[in-house]
């Protein structure tokens, strides 16, 4: 298992500001079934989601987890409960890679400085499995602890993520899952999705 860790925006104070503002400028969010969502939307063309996968996998920061030939890219939210879901549902799954890739949620004020301290750790895969293996659905927040001052390179690779996301699907909506399926098309399933195992099946190996 590694961290990956791309060379972010410089200007963290300008972008989280401008990142604060997006999110704070959106109507509240509607409690659909299988996702925690800021609402608004976007184009969402097969040519789009080609591009989002490609910007995910040069920008991104995200943690790895496992070693499979097929690969999933999660946006997701160290608070979200459906995320918690979506890993639970994947841990122990065979052949499969599964980059999380950390993102701000303006109404959760934890979740910002639990992404970047799960970043910041030495060991951010155990970090993350320590956020899940304490979640707390009742509170619906992570159980990894937050202390001290934010980490600023990583609060600022949390921030680029979120923005990213936003930029390009319209809303920050967690888990917000990207892959390839055995024709070769890019998929995008914004929120939990129905059938985990059948969704897997459709994943295909790296070539």
């Amino acid at each position: 298992m590694t961290f990956l860790r791309r060379k972010g925006i410089s200007a963290t104070g300008l972008l989280s500001g401008i990142l604060i503002g997006t999110m704070l400028s959106l109507p509240l969010p509607a409690r659909a079934s299988g996702m925690s969502e800021l609402p608004d939307l976007a184009g969402n063309t097969p040519a789009d989601r080609a591009q989002f996968l490609e910007k995910t996998r040069r920008v991104a920061t995200a943690i790895v987890i496992g070693h499979g030939s097929r690969t999933l890219w999660v946006y997701f939210n160290p608070d979200c409960s459906y995320c918690h879901r979506l890993w639970e549902a994947l841990s122990g799954v065979s052949d499969l890679t599964v980059l999380w890739i950390p993102v701000a949620f303006s109404l959760k004020p934890s979740s910002l400085a639990r992404s970047a301290a799960i970043l910041a750790a030495k060991d951010p895969p155990a970090a993350l499995a320590d956020n899940e293996n304490h979640f707390s659905d009742l509170l619906e927040e992570g159980g990894y602890p937050v202390s001290g001052p934010i980490d600023t390179k990583a609060q600022e690779a949390v921030t680029q993520n979120t923005m990213m996301l936003k930029l390009w699907t319209g809303k920050i909506a967690t888990p917000t899952i990207l892959y390839r399926d055995t024709r070769g098309r890019v998929q995008e399933s914004v929120g939990l999705p129905a059938d985990i195992p059948a969704m897997l099946e459709t994943i295909a190996p790296a070539p």
